[in-house]
């Protein structure tokens, strides 16, 4: 290498990343933590992303839930199956899915909800956040 030369690095930065949560998706967010709604965040560097994954029974309501997050996300609910051989099962299971781009606005909901080995818990001011359309969701 030349005398001078440096190397920058460059960061891809979504051009989703302005995106805010609004009222009404931050109610679903919560009362959603209630149940199966999963925040995911791969380590320290990365923002967090939100997966929605129900029973293929739920099909309806997470294409509802999708329609109402879709502008968070890069792909369409996914359709997935395992066949489940353990002794009394064999059977096939099916679930629908669709997750978040990792994004800042959803760090604060994995803030809230995980402790620091990376837990599902209850945050102590769960009685300011919960609504009643959240608690719907």
């Amino acid at each position: 290498m030349g005398k001078g030369l440096y190397f920058k690095r460059f960061y891809r930065v979504s051009p989703k990343a302005h995106l805010k949560v609004s009222t009404i998706l931050h109610e679903i967010i919560i009362g959603s933590m209630l149940g199966d709604l999963t925040v995911e965040k791969p380590n320290l560097n990365c923002n967090a992303r939100i997966q929605f994954k129900q029973s293929i029974i739920n099909k309806e309501y997470i294409e509802h839930l999708y329609e109402l997050f879709q502008e968070f996300c890069g792909s369409k609910p996914l359709v997935m199956s395992k066949f489940e051989n353990r002794p009394n099962k064999n059977k096939e299971y099916s679930a629908i899915k669709f997750q978040t781009l990792s994004l800042p606005c959803f760090n604060i909901y994995r803030e809230l909800f995980y402790n620091s080995e990376g837990q599902k818990i209850l945050p102590p001011n769960l009685e300011d956040l919960l609504t009643v359309k959240g608690l719907a969701y």
